[in-house]
């Protein structure tokens, strides 16, 4: 049977990835991109060049999209030259961004006017794991129309999980993103704390690895900490916009999100130090010059 014809927005660092996963299982794509790098890097592996996402919605069965925030979330579904202007009755719209349910909530419903269906299916783990097809997928939506869009999903992800009605995948991510950023922030308190008292960081994390301490980002992310690396896999930027979102989804359901909040402010010191563009590990800076130390393999102190 042949498979179905796919659009895809928005090529970034992860969006390129989960293209290219999606033309190597042999899907015919269309896709837009107002990068001209990336999409000439779509078209060399096999993409058909469109000019807006209306133009991908109008070539497509089931339109894909991976942004940044719910503003060019809203802007490439709802704008000028939106999907909504192209989408096909009977068509599908999943969106794999990191957003807030409400805005996702609002687009199910857009798409529905439309006689179109949509999941919200944001996506965890990073661009190497998106180049792999290894990606986590956090889906909401009706599961029926899940299950008619399984194999499009499984060659971008290992591990599918339906998390609920429309806007649900996208409160998981948040929850989700919420839990590993957070950590990330604390981990950066830890580092500087103990390089401040005289601890041997490789020493602390090993320790860390054998206790209930012990979490991914021990084994992923503080060795390039500790080297001084933080080449922006994942943007100290986009982490602040998941905090956000993650502790207004608490204010809005009337959920205190004391810790978030606090791992939040890091973030924004973070941003304000002109941090934005590294990753998100580097959050630790802030704290190192408060403290007067640097907390890498070799300590410095100021």
């Amino acid at each position: 049977m042949a498979k179905p014809a796919l659009g895809f927005l928005g090529l970034g660092n992860m969006g390129g990835g989960m293209a290219q996963r999606l033309l190597r299982a042999g899907f015919p794509l269309s896709a837009y991109d107002p990068v001209t790098q990336r999409m000439q890097a779509a078209v060399a592996a096999g993409a058909m060049a469109r000019r807006s996402p209306r133009e991908v919605a109008a070539a497509s069965e089931i339109v894909l999209s991976s942004l940044p925030t719910p503003a060019s979330v809203e802007e490439a579904v709802l704008g000028v030259e939106g999907l909504i202007h192209g989408i096909r009755p009977g068509g599908i719209y999943i969106d794999l961004s990191t957003i807030d349910p409400m805005t996702s909530r609002r687009m199910h419903a857009a798409v529905a006017e439309k006689r179109a269906r949509m999941l919200d299916c944001p996506v965890g783990k990073g661009p190497a794991a998106a180049a792999k097809g290894e990606l986590t997928l956090m889906v909401g939506g009706d599961a029926a129309v899940l299950a008619e869009v399984r194999d499009v999903l499984a060659a971008i992800g290992t591990d599918i999980f339906h998390c609920g009605p429309a806007g649900s995948g996208a409160a998981a991510k948040l929850v989700n993103n919420l839990v590993s950023c957070a950590i990330c922030a604390l981990d950066a308190e830890a580092l500087v704390l103990a390089a401040k008292a005289g601890v041997e960081l490789p020493v602390l994390v090993e320790v860390m690895k054998s206790t209930a301490a012990d979490h991914r980002h021990l084994h992923l992310t503080i060795d390039n900490v500790l080297n001084g690396m933080f080449e922006p896999q994942f943007r100290l930027a986009l982490a602040e916009k998941d905090l956000r979102l993650a502790v207004q989804m608490g204010i809005e359901l009337g959920v205190p999100v004391l810790l978030g909040e606090a791992a939040h402010m890091l973030h924004r010191m973070g941003s304000g130090e002109g941090l934005a563009e590294e990753h998100q590990s580097a959050v630790i800076k802030p704290l190192e010059r408060i403290a007067g130390v640097t907390a890498r393999r070799r300590r410095v102190f100021a």
